[in-house]
């Protein structure tokens, strides 16, 4: 899997091929797009190989 670094990098390659100029707001919208969007590829892969939930009914109170 790539990191970060590697996507943000080749973002702005692709952007600067282009014709685009990045701003100071621009990089730091495409690097918070890129963590976020790892960040939710990775709790997506941990609800997938969490085991299933089992629910248990509750004792009774005595």
């Amino acid at each position: 899997m790539l990191d970060h670094q590697a996507i943000e990098q080749t973002l702005i390659s692709a952007a600067r091929q282009q014709g685009l100029t990045l701003d100071g707001k621009d990089l730091l919208d495409l690097r918070t797009s890129v963590a976020a969007s790892l960040a939710a590829k990775e709790r997506h892969k941990q609800r997938m190989t969490a085991p299933a939930h089992q629910w248990k009914k509750p004792a009774p109170r005595r």
